[in-house]
């Protein structure tokens, strides 16, 4: 197994133009030797046909064409990759927060989806996004995240919530895309943690009872209950009712009636 890695390294180097010692040979054997032949074979001929340094690809390089060992530098798999992409009859109405490598490969496919072909658009996809996966991860670039708004304003609020929380923006570069009229909607598509205190405006009010307790309990919160309506100590001790005069009785009928009045007031507004 060990002499047919080295052999394939070397063919490898060969093609690159790159000159490989024996000692290189060995290590580049000892650290692929785990993979299957079958596998490190693809992975091999994959690297002579996409590899465009003219250099050895690094161990990792060639695990990764293998499926072995895929980076976690922040960039999607190929596979996850192409299942983000806008896709539908409509891709301008959608909002797709991605890195620079899958940009470039959705516009190398972006005219096949146009033309309803699904098929070859996912190959030249996938193709030209491993191809920049591969560059950039030589060249040890970090990932870089942007935004390409849609013009369907709910599907770029929860696009953004989402590149939010998996960090891929921040919650300042997000609010940059929001409407001012729709940013408490985007607070809300929030987790709690990262829209806490982010509300703006009143706060709406817990629902208020049916009836007149209802308008009580409305009065008691805003504080607008009158005095001869809020309750003593007086009255609520248990007291036989007194005798009254007609006069006192009639007085005691309109302030009653005054009292209703104030409290249907109250009701509308």
């Amino acid at each position: 197994m060990r002499k047919w890695i080295t052999d394939q390294v070397a063919a490898l180097g060969l093609a690159l133009g790159d000159e490989v010692s024996t000692e290189r040979l060995l290590v580049y054997a000892e650290d692929l030797c785990d993979i299957p032949q079958e596998r490190l074979a693809r992975a091999f001929s994959r690297a002579r046909r996409e590899y465009e340094y003219p250099k050895l690809p690094p161990v990792a390089f060639i695990r990764r064409m293998a499926g072995i060992g895929a980076q976690t530098d922040g960039r999607p798999g190929p596979e996850e990759a192409w299942g983000r992409m806008p896709k539908g009859a409509r891709m301008e109405d959608e909002s797709v927060v991605w890195c620079e490598e899958e940009r470039i490969a959705y516009g190398a496919c972006r005219s096949l989806l146009l033309d309803g072909d699904q098929i070859g658009a996912r190959m030249a996809f996938k193709e030209r996004y491993e191809k920049e996966l591969a560059e950039a991860r030589y060249q040890g670039r970090p990932v870089q995240w942007t935004l390409t708004p849609g013009y369907d304003i709910e599907h770029r609020l929860t696009t953004l919530a989402a590149a939010v929380e998996a960090k891929r923006m921040t919650l300042e570069s997000a609010l940059d895309f929001v409407p001012g009229e729709r940013h408490n909607d985007f607070v809300r598509r929030l987790p709690a943690a990262q829209g806490k205190g982010l509300l703006t405006g009143r706060v709406e009010k817990s629902p208020i009872l049916p009836g007149l307790p209802g308008v009580l309990a409305k009065m008691q919160m805003e504080g607008t209950v009158p005095e001869e309506l809020k309750p003593t100590s007086k009255l609520r001790q248990k007291k036989p009712s007194p005798e009254l005069s007609p006069t006192e009785w009639r007085e005691r009928r309109e302030r009653a009636k005054a009292q209703l009045e104030f409290i249907k007031r109250s009701r509308n507004g």
